[in-house]
Order: structure tokens, then C-alpha cells, then sequence
């Protein structure tokens, strides 16, 4: 018995900004979890049969946080260096069905550093909208030590724990949109 594998969809998708989101989390003080997002998030997906791609751009003003001591911090060099780097971005070179999922490879650049990254999730199959549209939904969660891009920043505890693990996790949802022709 065969199994057929769902396409991915074809044509070009825009993210919907209200319903797709971009963000991270890592351990904080070797207790807890801290999340974060990005108030805005500009992505594009096309797809010919076989092939697909997708290109984000996140701008780093747009994080979600929001107390001014903490958010100029994680602005500045020792973070993200907004100054210097307004935007994360992401382009991918291959995206396939794996079994029940999607298998994402592509370069990541975060603070002038373009990095190979790997991710997996899902993709919806597309559906209609209740306005006559087209809309189907990528989730992708990859793993990355932040030191590869230069986010280095650190402070020991009493005991040796670390205040910020290197390990983050990125998570993407994108309700994308069926572009007119």
C-alpha cells in the first residue's frame, strides 16, 4: 500500500500580520522560560509543485517587550544591536513534506550573521476564507545557540547557574494569504 504525500500549495501566499506571529523562548535563571514575539512580521511564500520557498523579515523594533530599562537592553549591542541590524531575516533553501510534517532548511541572519538553520512543523492544507480568499497556515519551531549570532551576553549566579541559556527556540506561525493574480 502507497501512501500519497500532500503537496505543497502552489502560487505566491502573503502572511496575514494580524494572525501570524514570530518569537522565541529560552531558559531564564535556570527556572523558567521566558517568551518573547515580534509585533510584526513580513512573509512571503511561493510554491511550484516540488519547490518552495519562503522569506521573512522581522523588524527588531517590533518586539513584544515592553519595560523600557529591559526592552533598551535587549535592543543594544549586547542583544540585538538595532542600531546597526533593524531586522532579522530568514529565506529558505528547501521546504518537503516529512511524513505528517514539514522539514524547513534555509540561512537565518540575526545581527549581520547569516547562519544555515533547520526547522520542522506543519502546514496546513489550504481552505477557503469567509471573504473568497485562500489561506493555509505554516507552523516551524528551530533550535539555535544565540552565541552563533553573536548574542553573547551573560551573567553567572551564585551556585555556577548561567542568567540566560545559549539555547533558544524559535516558533513561527504564519496564516499566509493566496496572492491575486
Amino acid at each position: 500500500m502507497s501512501v500519497i504525500e500532500q503537496q505543497l500549495p502552489t502560487g505566491t501566499w502573503k502572511a496575514d500580520q494580524v494572525h501570524s506571529t514570530a518569537g522565541f523562548r529560552v531558559k531564564h535563571f535556570g527556572v523558567s522560560t521566558f517568551r518573547a514575539g515580534f509585533g510584526e512580521i513580513d512573509a512571503t511564500y511561493t510554491g511550484d509543485g516540488d519547490d518552495a520557498k519562503l522569506v521573512g523579515i522581522v523588524p527588531v523594533e517590533s518586539i513584544s517587550i515592553t519595560q523600557p530599562d529591559f526592552r533598551g537592553h535587549i535592543l543594544a549591542e549586547d542583544f540585538f544591536d538595532v542600531a546597526n541590524h533593524p531586522e532579522l531575516r530568514f529565506e529558505s533553501t528547501s521546504i518537503r513534506r516529512e511524513g505528517d510534517g514539514i522539514h524547513v532548511d534555509g540561512e537565518l541572519t540575526i545581527k549581520g550573521i547569516t547562519k544555515p538553520i533547520t526547522g520542522h512543523g506543519t502546514a496546513s492544507e489550504p481552505g477557503e476564507d469567509p471573504y473568497g480568499g485562500e489561506r493555509f497556515a505554516l507552523e516551524i519551531s528551530a533550535e539555535l545557540d544565540r552565541r552563533d549570532f553573536a548574542l553573547n551576553w551573560q551573567a553567572e549566579l551564585p551556585g555556577g547557574k548561567l542568567a540566560l541559556d545559549y539555547p533558544v527556540t524559535l516558533e513561527v506561525v504564519l496564516e499566509l494569504s493566496r496572492e491575486s493574480n
